[in-house]
């Protein structure tokens, strides 16, 4: 039941500027201050930031960064 309310994050690509990039997203993940697991993913290969759903615990503090969306 609980699954039903469930919401992940997912990145805004219009929104996520790789290059001017500060990691706010990361730096306010839930579960990676409190759980010590990589949730947002930052590589300098990628153009954009990725969020793995199975690690979203849809907590939504990363949203007030800007680049981030709650689906």
């Amino acid at each position: 039941m609980a699954d039903r309310f469930m919401q992940n994050a997912i990145v805004s690509e219009g929104q996520c500027k790789q290059k001017n990039c500060h990691q706010e997203c990361k730096k306010s993940c839930h579960v990676s201050q409190t759980e010590r697991r990589v949730c947002v993913l930052v590589t300098p290969a990628s153009k954009t930031t990725f969020l793995p759903e199975e690690l979203c615990i849809g907590f939504g503090i990363c949203v007030k960064v800007g680049c981030i969306l709650l689906q």
